[in-house]
């Protein structure tokens, strides 16, 4: 089993950095009075090097709406560095099927095969209707999955037709150029079994929730058998905010002074990359890992937890 280490971007986290006019809010002693020749791009860019740079595999763009279009995001830190992946997460009701699926066969041209599709938990409905996203809650799942019946299958076939409840297809299709690569990796997220459901029949990768590795166990067997059942194989992947320092005390006093939530992983470098390891063991393959500043915290994840990680991981595997 290989296992792969995306870090986690979020475009709304540390919104003043690299912000052009952000100086405003300093104090006036300490005001850049410099032309602003950087703006927020940049810094994506500096986290996804500094990913690159300290042994991830990948870089997974968040979804929020309240900050960068996150597959905007993805095709600029991708296209600067070359050796990641780069997943970006975007929900369901973001419009046409087909035109959501030659964005990803465009981006997935652009990075030469490096694109990865991530669907966003569906938010409560309250907050989809003011991002104009009108469907019911006991529908969420139908639009989920035509939306993704649709997207694949213009991509694999053409002419291709379909008729569904929220998509409707009449001899689409994409041709050359645009079919040259596979499809973009696609992860989905979700804790019950509708949501394991739908994995099953079209995700690459389901993401879950931090969890206890008691709780996890159970969710990751359901995923298996449900894929299983489909005659596909989904990867188990584990979103995972951590905070790490080079001794438990260090890491514990620094996150009772942050008060961080129960689900953050909060311990030494070693104690980290044990705990992690034994998620993998447990069928995880997929890891997104987060901490803020993300940029510092990509180089200290990076340097100090991935190679105490994966000498672990690989050990279990060549012992498997």
């Amino acid at each position: 089993m290989t296992l792969n280490i995306h870090w986690l971007l979020d475009p709304a986290s540390d919104p003043q950095r690299s912000e052009p006019g952000a100086e405003r809010h300093l104090p006036s002693l300490v005001r850049d009075r410099r032309a602003d020749t950087r703006n927020r791009f940049d810094y994506y860019i500096q986290i996804a090097q500094a990913a690159a740079q300290t042994g991830f595999d990948g870089l997974f763009v968040r979804h929020r709406i309240e900050a960068d279009e996150s597959r905007i995001v993805a095709a600029v830190t991708a296209r600067a560095v070359s050796r990641l992946s780069v997943v970006a997460e975007f929900p369901a009701s973001v419009g046409s099927a087909v035109y959501a699926a030659k964005q990803a066969t465009t981006l997935q041209r652009s990075t030469g095969g490096r694109f990865g599709w991530a669907i966003a938990p569906d938010a409560d409905g309250t907050i989809r209707e003011s991002e104009a996203d009108f469907v019911a809650n006991g529908d969420l799942q139908q639009r989920l999955d035509e939306f993704l019946t649709v997207a694949r299958g213009v991509h694999e076939r053409c002419p291709f037709t379909f008729k569904g409840k929220f998509f409707e297809v009449e001899n689409g299709g994409f041709e050359a150029p645009l079919t040259r690569h596979p499809f973009p990796k696609v992860y989905l997220q979700g804790e019950d079994d509708a949501a394991l459901a739908v994995s099953a029949r079209h995700a690459d990768v389901h993401l879950f929730r931090p969890a206890s590795l008691k709780e996890l166990a159970p969710r990751i067997a359901r995923l298996k058998a449900l894929s299983e059942a489909q005659g596909r194989e989904v990867a188990a992947g584990l979103i995972q905010p951590l905070l790490v320092r080079e001794d438990q005390g260090s890491a514990e006093r620094d996150a009772q002074t942050l008060g961080l939530e129960p689900t953050v992983l909060v311990g030494s470098y070693d104690a980290a990359a044990a705990q992690i390891a034994d998620y993998v063991a447990a069928g995880v393959s997929e890891l997104l890992l987060e901490a803020s500043p993300a940029l510092e915290e990509a180089y200290r994840v990076g340097q100090h937890v991935l190679p105490r990680l994966r000498p672990i991981t690989d050990a279990a595997r060549r012992a498997a």
